[in-house]
């Protein structure tokens, strides 16, 4: 008589099936991870697609054609629930951009909430209109009586007001939409340096204007117009204007207070909602990219310089005269006083997020994806920044090396956007 035959499995049986299991799984985690990835990419290239679209609606009502009314950047251009391409987007009913950030990016902020918190006390960055910084509820008797004495008002950690004026920013910017993790271009926000002449010189040098600032709305013409680029020689598909953001400088980018609010706040008016953005102690990013500057070669690891005043601009007019059809210009350099006359765009608060690459909007509504080839996190433009330099000196640079990272054909990098700047003087 035959006995049954157990139809179990023996422990090594199992471990073998336990082992492929694991292996199968380590070799699908990659996929998923990569998977995952390309998801939050496609999300952020469509998120940069309806600020786009934001963008160019608001150009459409604004009497100049402007795409939007400066950078979103408290102390520069005002207060951020009026002024600036978020609020515009927000309050033309296009977005809630709070509930638009980059997927990829870790960082859930801006800096400039940490002026909204108080922690820079500069009224009037570059010239900033002084009505800007007092409207919307930045000018509300709230507003001043949480701060104590008016915008510009500092705040202990532990000090009442400055809890109260974190839940007024939780409640009010960040839950209304006011808030982003994307950085704006310099051309988007501030259009062209202003100018003056120099009638000293024959012919007629055009010059940047000694007021200088040219970070600021007071020193440039303002944000870009539809009109300008629907004139200019360059095509809207290299023109960039919204990207992913890099970190801030650790120096002005650490949130000083909880972001959030619940029940029983000062500004609850009764509701028992209740959430947190982002922690104290969290890095914030960028704003908006600085604009034109060289490298200063007398530097050890040849720094960036932001444009200065009075600086030459006809040799910036004769090289971009020839482009896109030639690269005729040379590398922007000088020392710490003053560049070659040669400039590019600043392009240090974008970052490579989306596993070593970049979104960036174009002013055709279009998104390109920029390839950061040296690993760094920053797109290089042109800049002739030195080989072999040491990781301290990398991270006071922020590019690596002169890898050009953003193709000339692909990326407009230079000053002059409007070709009316071209005429010269012949009369």
């Amino acid at each position: 008589m035959s006995r049954n035959k157990n139809a179990g499995f023996t422990l090594i049986e199992l471990l073998v099936v336990i082992s492929i299991i694991a292996l199968l799984a380590a070799l699908l985690l990659p996929a998923i991870t990569s998977a995952r990835e390309a998801a939050r990419s496609a999300q952020c290239q469509a998120n940069l697609k309806n600020i786009g679209v934001g963008l160019i609606r608001y150009s459409t009502s604004s009497p100049t054609g402007a795409y939007c009314s400066g950078a979103s950047d408290f102390r520069r251009d005002g207060c951020m629930d009026t002024y600036g391409w978020v609020a515009d987007i927000v309050n033309s009913g296009n977005g809630n951009m709070n509930e638009s950030l980059d997927p990829s990016n870790p960082l859930r902020g801006s800096e400039k909430l940490n002026d909204l918190l108080g922690k820079d006390t500069t009224d009037a960055k570059d010239g900033a209109p002084a009505a800007r910084l007092v409207s919307g509820v930045c000018g509300q008797a709230t507003w001043g009586g949480v701060s104590g004495t008016g915008s510009g008002s500092t705040f202990a950690t532990t000090d009442a007001n400055s809890v109260e004026r974190a839940e007024l920013v939780s409640r009010h910017f960040v839950t209304n939409g006011y808030n982003t993790n994307y950085a704006a271009s310099w051309h988007l926000t501030r259009g062209m340096v202003r100018t003056a002449f120099d009638n000293t010189t024959t012919p007629i040098s055009l010059t940047t204007a000694a007021a200088g600032g040219f970070k600021g709305l007071s020193g440039t013409t303002g944000p870009l117009r539809e009109p300008t680029m629907a004139k200019s020689r360059l095509s809207s598909s290299n023109i960039g204007m919204i990207g992913c953001a890099a970190p801030g400088d650790i120096d002005e980018a650490i949130l000083s207070q909880n972001i959030g609010h619940g029940p029983g706040g000062v500004w609850s008016k009764g509701t028992d909602d209740s959430v947190e953005y982002i922690a104290a102690g969290a890095l914030l990013t960028e704003a908006f990219n600085d604009g034109p500057a060289y490298v200063d070669l007398t530097s050890s690891s040849k720094e960036i310089n932001l444009i200065g005043n009075s600086a030459n601009l006809m040799t910036q007019i004769a090289c971009e005269r020839a482009q896109p059809t030639t690269a005729s210009c040379a590398a922007p350099s000088g020392n710490a006083t003053g560049g070659n006359n040669i400039y590019l765009q600043d392009t240090r608060d974008w970052y490579a997020i989306h596993k070593g690459s970049c979104n960036i909007l174009m002013a055709d509504g279009s998104v390109k994806s920029f390839q950061d080839l040296n690993a760094d996190g920053f797109l290089n433009p042109g800049f002739d920044i030195a080989d072999g330099l040491t990781d301290l000196e990398i991270s006071g640079v922020g590019y690596a090396d002169d890898r050009q990272e953003m193709a000339t054909d692909q990326f407009f990098g230079g000053i002059f956007i409007d070709d009316a700047y071209f005429k010269g003087a012949f009369e």
